[in-house]
């Protein structure tokens, strides 16, 4: 009848005294037999498919592998790349012993969000005068740096070539160049690259400083008090609103002790805290009161301490908030 050869030897085992099967056994034993063989063909069908498919597998893992392999190379490549550009970003930035030649009582903060920065500072001397400024680009990493060097160049040729000297007319000629070198016209759906920026020129001597601002304000320290100067509202750059209007020079004069600061938005706009909330300038000007004991080196460690401790002691998973944005503060004693 075909029995499965186990199934038969095993019924034959037990049925010792009959050398034949009961007939009223054989269609019980045929299905149990049947369903065996079923099972015995699922199961090979099975291993041969689990064999192709493993098979299938190791073939997918390769081309993983070296679908992986190639982009570790090239994220290589380009994180090579941007790392040089970093030493030319660095290269075209003032070193700390010209800053010092210039404003003896300074420090720059400086903390790129990512290799590169969309923030930059700049110092130059013209006419007497000690040039500062500290800008944001718009946006971070690559792109923002690819802005601040056609800032920095702005301002060089602004300055340096043309001999502008009047903050609220250098900014202006900078707005002309940005608007210029990136071919903007207002459109209603063109990108509206820019950068904001606070420029101070000092005058040592007569302890005076003129400022101007492209959103970013100018504060000064003096005897425990804040006193805010408040930037034009508008970019450095094309915007809707511009109706003509031009950047405002501010001439302020300074007293003996006096501390001036100049800044980007990325430090009062941190996330981290206890709530995950955002610095806020209010804690940053409180903070600057509070280091007035200290000298400029002191004031960079301590603010620098202070923006990493508030992204530290957050809520965010693992206790620390990302970095949101390039960090610049410069600060002048006279």
């Amino acid at each position: 009848m075909g029995y499965n050869k186990l199934l038969e030897r095993q019924i034959r085992r037990n049925l010792r005294d009959d050398p034949e099967i009961p007939e009223k056994f054989l269609k019980i034993f045929q299905a149990i037999s049947d369903s065996y063989n079923h099972n015995a063909s699922d199961r090979d069908m099975l291993e041969r498919s689990l064999d192709i498919s493993s098979q299938e597998l190791n073939t997918a893992n390769k081309k993983v592998r070296s679908a992986l392999a190639e982009l570790e190379e090239k994220n290589k490549d380009i994180t090579d790349s941007i790392n040089y550009a970093q030493k030319i970003q660095a290269a075209i930035l003032p070193s700390d012993e010209y800053i010092k030649s210039l404003l003896p009582e300074h420090f720059v903060l400086f903390k790129p969000k990512d290799i590169v920065s969309g923030d930059f500072y700049w110092f130059a001397e013209k006419d007497g005068r000690a040039l500062a400024v500290a800008a944001d680009c718009t946006g971070h990493g690559v792109p923002g740096a690819f802005m601040s060097m056609i800032g920095s160049s702005l301002l060089n040729e602004s300055v340096i070539e043309k001999g502008i000297t009047d903050p609220g007319k250098i900014l202006q000629a900078i707005k002309d160049g940005v608007i210029k070198a990136l071919r903007q016209t207002g459109g209603r759906l063109q990108q509206k690259d820019g950068m904001d920026m606070a420029l101070c020129s000092f005058d040592a001597a007569n302890k005076n400083v003129q400022y101007a601002g492209a959103y970013n304000p100018l504060i000064i320290v003096r005897n425990g008090e804040v006193l805010e100067t408040r930037a034009d509202r508008m970019p450095i750059g094309i915007y809707e609103d511009d109706g003509g209007k031009t950047f405002t020079t501010h001439d302020i004069q300074l007293q003996d002790g006096d501390s001036v600061y100049i800044y980007s938005d990325g430090f009062v706009d941190q996330f981290g805290g206890p709530k995950g909330k955002k610095f806020m300038s209010k804690r940053f000007k409180q903070a600057l009161i509070d280091a007035q004991s200290l000298t400029m080196e002191e004031q960079e460690k301590m603010l620098g301490k202070l923006v990493e401790d508030w992204r530290t002691h957050s809520e965010q998973p693992g206790g620390i908030s990302e970095q949101m944005d390039d960090i610049l503060v410069i600060g002048v004693r006279v």
